[in-house]
């Protein structure tokens, strides 16, 4: 079954992640393994000493932690958050246990062939799925610090937002800077770096309260507590559709998936 795969996780892919359509057949192919059998995402990159493996790799992270949220609606958001969100935290796992010359994310591996703006968000994007996993706060935080560190050093300048912690720690600060949206482009690479630091930041204290986003109960399956029902009463864009919950949890109290083929109509 890995074969099958291969024809469809090509280094071009990788290259060609602008267009998240390309990776319906991969997101389709892999949902058919069950998260016990997924190959090792490693395998169908390059050696890490190739000079190829970055770009690769950032292609594959794209295509595991991005593309389902780009292309699954409905009752498929459940494949977003508790199965490719689970692949996509396995092989950001292993992309960080390389050694720090090996390591994609790390500046020394891009800085011959782009500009440090470009890394900078490049390297964001790495760190995404540690901040999308519900398991993985003190990771992500130290991700996101690390790469806060290297913007102020390099840049030689300072996050504002270490001076207000009642933003990047506010309960409902999520919802909020979704609302407010970002900085109006062009605004420089610190200026953005810092506000994305600052959206990946305020995902925590919902974790740190609830211990688990609220706003996945829905597409996972699971019962909002009172409290959690109040803090989505100020995050209406996260509503979900009812009949949508109600088949997903259908489908999780009967132990089944529905396919990515079927139940969009």
């Amino acid at each position: 079954m890995a074969g099958d795969l291969k024809q469809h996780l090509t280094p071009e892919l990788f290259k060609f992640m602008v267009d998240r359509e390309k990776a319906w057949p991969v997101l389709k192919a892999l949902s058919q393994y069950g998260l016990d059998q997924v190959p090792d995402m490693m395998e169908f990159l390059p050696p890490p000493e190739d000079p190829d493996f970055p770009s690769q790799a950032l292609g594959l992270q794209l295509v595991l932690d991005q593309a389902p949220r780009d292309l699954l609606e409905g009752i498929h958001n459940r494949w977003t958050f508790d199965y490719f969100g689970d692949i996509a935290l396995r092989f950001a796992r292993q992309l960080q246990a390389l050694p720090p010359h090996l390591n994609p994310a790390a500046w020394a591996r891009w800085r011959d062939s782009v500009s440090l703006d470009y890394f900078i968000f490049v390297r964001l994007w790495f760190g995404a799925p540690l901040v999308h996993h519900e398991a993985t706060p003190d990771e992500a935080g130290a991700f996101t610090e690390e790469t806060r560190r290297l913007v102020e050093q390099t840049l030689e300048t300072r996050d504002p937002h270490r001076d207000q912690p009642e933003k990047r720690w506010d309960l409902h600060g999520f919802p909020r800077m979704l609302t407010e949206k970002g900085p109006s482009s062009p605004c420089g690479a610190a200026e953005g770096a810092f506000w994305i630091a600052c959206l990946l930041d305020v995902h925590r204290p919902p974790l740190d309260r609830f211990g688990r986003y609220p706003y996945r109960n829905g597409f996972l399956g699971r019962v909002d507590t009172p409290e959690e029902e109040a803090w989505m009463e100020k995050a209406p864009m996260f509503a979900v559709d009812p009949d949508v919950r109600r088949r997903i949890r259908d489908d999780v109290e009967a132990g089944r998936w529905t396919p990515l083929d079927e139940g969009t109509e």
